[in-house]
């Protein structure tokens, strides 16, 4: 829990740039499933800013205040922070979702994520399905994790583009103060930063000049990174 004390908050970051005294240590992203209903609160700016400035990422719940405008907690509304709101099943935005804009003006959530019948764990070793930005906010953390496991040093504001412009649009104005760029698609995401290519050609026998139809062909990794693709050739030997 963070607190608004100096004390608290130099501790607090401490435990997050250098946990146990060790920056190799530091997390790619933090999660903050938690907000105020006081959107003008600005009490954890500076620590934001802390994290940005480390690389890190924090991304915060937009609240449960919904469904009217300006409805954004704090630190979600703070400018230049990744808010995150919550959609439903229909891919629709819930109705609960906190909207924008900011008290600074800033459309809020920059995306939205699924929030509506989540499964999570609960004390005792049981699950239930529960609702809320809060439930949002991870699918976003996971998929900025997944990131930075691919690519260790992506830049934080690279990371925001690609997982915004990757968004699936929930409206036809974006961004918008109701779901802002769309609903996270983390597949899309994925391969706007590996870029993947194609590989093409002919399966021919040796010495042949006609190619072999309907042949089975599948590429392997060398390495212990990535899968095993297999496609199978058209009727002239032709794959892609």
């Amino acid at each position: 829990t963070l607190s608004s004390s100096s004390a608290a908050s130099d501790v607090y970051k401490r435990q997050i740039l250098a946990p146990g005294g060790n920056p190799a240590l530091a997390p790619d992203v933090v999660n903050a499933s938690w907000s105020t209903t006081n959107g003008y609160s600005t009490v954890f700016e500076q620590d934001i800013q802390t994290l940005h400035q480390a690389g890190i990422l924090p991304v915060f719940a937009s609240g449960n205040e919904g469904p009217y405008l300006g409805t954004v907690g704090s630190p979600a509304s703070l400018q230049s922070v990744f808010a995150v709101g919550a959609s439903d099943p229909d891919d629709e935005i819930a109705s609960f979702s906190g909207r924008g804009p900011s008290p600074w003006g800033e459309v809020k959530p920059y995306v939205a994520a699924p929030g509506v019948n989540i499964p999570s764990s609960l004390p005792g070793g049981i699950y239930q399905t529960k609702n809320g930005t809060s439930m949002a906010t991870p699918h976003v953390a996971g998929l900025i994790a997944l990131m930075r496991s691919v690519s260790p040093t992506l830049p934080i504001t690279t990371m925001t583009h690609i997982i915004t412009s990757t968004a699936v649009p929930l409206s036809t104005t974006l961004p918008n103060n109701d779901s802002g760029w769309g609903r996270i698609d983390a597949f899309a995401a994925m391969v706007a930063l590996t870029h993947p290519g194609l590989i093409g050609g002919v399966v021919r026998s040796s010495g042949q000049t006609d190619g072999i139809p309907n042949a089975i062909v599948q590429a392997t990794p060398r390495g212990p990174v990535g899968r095993a693709a297999q496609t199978r050739a058209n009727s002239r030997g032709d794959y892609t």
